[in-house]
């Protein structure tokens, strides 16, 4: 039961750190998408980010919670 508890918040602890980082990267994104100025670079960001994020997250809600949805994987 402890190490599992420890797994979990482990688990909790790397969520949060893809978050970070996902935010991270749509702050680059927007800081790309203000300096250049071009019609269709905002969409096609936006679509690559939402590809990008969508994948590191079912990657690793699969793989961290061992195929289940986990509630504090979500929230975090």
């Amino acid at each position: 039961m402890r190490g599992e508890v420890a797994l979990q918040a482990q688990a909790m602890v790397h969520a949060l750190a893809l978050g970070l980082a996902a935010g991270l990267v749509y702050d680059l994104f927007r800081i790309l998408r203000v300096r250049v100025r071009l019609p269709l670079l905002g969409t096609a960001l936006d679509l690559l980010f939402w590809l990008v994020v969508t994948v590191a997250l079912f990657v690793y809600t699969t793989t961290a919670g061992s195929g289940e949805v986990r509630l504090y994987i979500v929230a975090a």
